[in-house]
């Protein structure tokens, strides 16, 4: 017995050990069969992500050229000459990840030709429309050649993922027959191999609820996507609206000078005994000046008003606000303030600022038709990295919140969308411009804050209007008064420099009302002749836009040889030389067309006591 026992223990640790071998090799043959389907999987994937690829560069690169077509903003071909510059390598890849395939590479050679072709339509389109043949170039795209063949490549497109496909279900069902196979056969040795099985299961398990996890992340940036898409999409539309309002204030800038100020000297030099003629002025002149506040309106929303940003008070700002509004808002209306402890200050226009919550108040009074409360807020408040990346040209960090908040009728959705338009209303005709909120979003992406819209029908609307903070430890001191005084020293020599010649009779003509000595140059070139020969000219208004040297350069040009010189500049536009960001350069005077003869005696009476301060 004690023979024949060990002689069990050896034939036991024998079987064992030949069992352990078994199991052993089990398991590399499924380790290895795993690796190799893990392979096929990726290898896979890879084949049809290098497809999406070539693929989304077609897409990218029709975009951009139905985006220059439209618009003729070369910026868009950068789409175009990516996709040129890709295509090679991708159709490569794609070609050398499937050359085991002979369906896959009888796919590629009807492919890649259709590939070449459309490239070759995007290009004649853009071609057509650089020699300056829009027409031909519109035709050539509405006659569907293009979209026919891309609709042909999308449907190849499809036939070689279904191939993929196809492959990789028979792969995978090849291996999933044989992981099960090799599961049985280790269940059936021995207990080690039920152990075994039972750990593939549970990795299994767990590579499911990974799958599941990375599937729920996909799905979020997707949607992240989206909306980044989205918000890019209203971000260069609000541009090009920005843009092209500006550059139409510009030109009304001009006209309306001309405008204005002859009416203005009309109505000035009219006799009183003249009472239909100066009320017929009267009136054209009042016309003018809501056409001058137009183009104000505009070039806010545009970006290109020039602003003076200080270091302000909001708290006070906004204590300062019922005292405006009470005459617009009406008896009905109860304003309620809360103000914000220990309130950082922030870095605004003050006067821009409290334009701004003027046209909110406005708006909601329209909103309540007069009957309602509302509500001011401040709040110091931080906006993230993930707040700011949703909106858009948003830097996070502090920023000092003003929200103006309603009682009325609330926006749908779609209004909320398109509030910021210009000229868009919801109100009856006559009854709004459509410039208000568009006016309070140029001020608020200008000063390098944001605005945002919270309503819901029926419950009244919340606009958040953010500032930034003033980062600097000093708090705006008070500038020292400057005493001006109304007479007008007939020694006051003034250098005219204007390209208009409309606009430069007027100026010349009002500062000769003023009592100065006045004298007009059309351009930089002209000035400096002047002011070489007649020293008598000690101050100079000069537009800035001009041909040749701008009035920036002119002044630069002066300045070493005239350093006493009193300058001031005028303009209808601020996008030019003494503005940059949209704020006015430090020691620059500036006045904006059109202006009255008024406001022209203050600036140049603020010009010269300023200058005779300094020196």
């Amino acid at each position: 017995m004690h023979e024949s026992e060990q002689a069990r223990i050896r034939l036991g640790l024998v079987g064992g050990f030949v069992l352990l071998l078994c199991v052993c090799a089990l398991v590399i043959v499924a380790a290895f069969s795993s690796m190799g389907a893990e392979r096929q999987v990726e290898h896979s994937m890879l084949v049809r992500q290098t497809l999406a690829q070539l693929l989304g560069g077609l897409q990218e690169a029709e975009s951009g050229q139905r985006g220059y077509l439209l618009t003729g903003d070369s910026r868009y071909l950068a789409a175009v000459d990516t996709t040129k510059t890709q295509l090679p390598v991708l159709e490569g890849q794609l070609r050398q990840l499937t050359e085991k395939s002979t369906a896959h590479q009888r796919q590629l050679d009807a492919f890649y030709p259709l590939i070449a072709a459309k490239m070759d339509d995007l290009s004649n389109t853009i071609q057509q429309r650089q020699a300056g043949h829009a027409d031909a170039a519109t035709w050539l795209v509405e006659a569907n050649l293009g979209r026919n063949r891309m609709r042909r490549i999308r449907d190849l497109a499809d036939d070689f993922d279904r191939t993929e496909l196809d492959m990789l279900r028979e792969r995978t069902t090849a291996a999933a027959m044989q992981r099960s196979f090799l599961t049985t056969a280790m269940i059936l040795v021995t207990l080690l191999a039920s152990t075994l099985g039972f750990i593939i299961v549970m990795k299994a398990r767990r590579y499911a609820l990974d799958m599941r996890e990375k599937n729920r992340s996909l799905r979020a940036e997707i949607e992240q996507r989206e909306a980044a898409e989205q918000q890019l999409r209203q971000s260069q539309k609000m541009e090009a609206l920005g843009q092209l309002t500006g550059g139409v204030a510009h030109d009304f800038n001009n006209m309306l000078a001309v405008i204005f100020g002859n009416l203005e000297m009309l109505v000035r030099r009219l006799p009183e005994s003249e009472v239909r003629w100066c009320r017929l002025a009267s009136n054209a002149l009042a016309g003018a000046q809501r056409a001058a506040e137009l183009t104000k309106r505009l070039l806010a929303f545009s970006r290109q008003q020039p602003l003076q940003p200080k270091s302000i008070d909001v708290n006070q700002c906004v204590q300062d606000v019922p005292m405006m509004l009470r005459r617009s808002l009406g008896e009905n209306v109860r304003i309620d303030i809360v103000q914000g402890d220990g309130l950082w200050r922030a870095y605004v226009d003050g006067p821009q600022l409290e334009s701004a919550i003027l046209n909110l108040a406005v708006n909601a009074r329209d909103a309540m038709k007069g009957v309602g409360r509302l509500g001011i807020e401040t709040a110091n408040v931080i906006l993230d990295r993930s707040y700011a990346d949703a909106q858009g040209e948003l830097t996070p960090g502090q920023y000092v919140m003003v929200a103006v908040t309603d009682s009325g009728c609330g926006m749908s959705p779609e209004v909320i969308s398109r509030a910021f338009d210009p000229f868009f209303t919801t109100k009856d005709i006559g009854h709004g411009t459509g410039l208000g909120l568009s006016q309070v979003h140029g001020f608020a992406k200008q000063s390098q804050g944001h605005v945002k819209i919270y309503s819901e029908q029926g419950m009244g609307t919340t606009v958040k209007l953010y500032l930034p903070r003033d980062s600097s430890k000093d708090e705006e001191k008070p500038a020292r008064p400057v005493v001006l005084t109304t007479p007008v020293s007939p020694q006051r020599k003034v250098l005219v420099v204007e390209d208009d010649a409309d606009v430069r009779e007027f100026v010349v003509s009002a500062l000769e009302d003023l009592g100065y000595q006045a004298i007009a140059a059309d351009d930089a070139e002209s000035a400096r002749a002047l002011l070489m020969e007649d020293e008598q000219i000690d101050v100079m208004l000069t537009d800035v836009v001009m041909p040749g040297a701008n009035g920036r350069q002119l002044f630069d040009d002066i300045r070493g040889i005239r350093p006493n010189m009193t300058v001031v500049f005028m303009t209808g536009y601020s996008r030019n030389a003494i503005v940059h960001n949209g704020v006015l350069d430090d020691g620059v005077r500036l006045i904006t067309k059109p202006f009255t003869v008024d406001e022209l005696s203050r600036e140049m009476l603020a010009a010269i006591a300023a200058e005779s301060v300094l020196r």
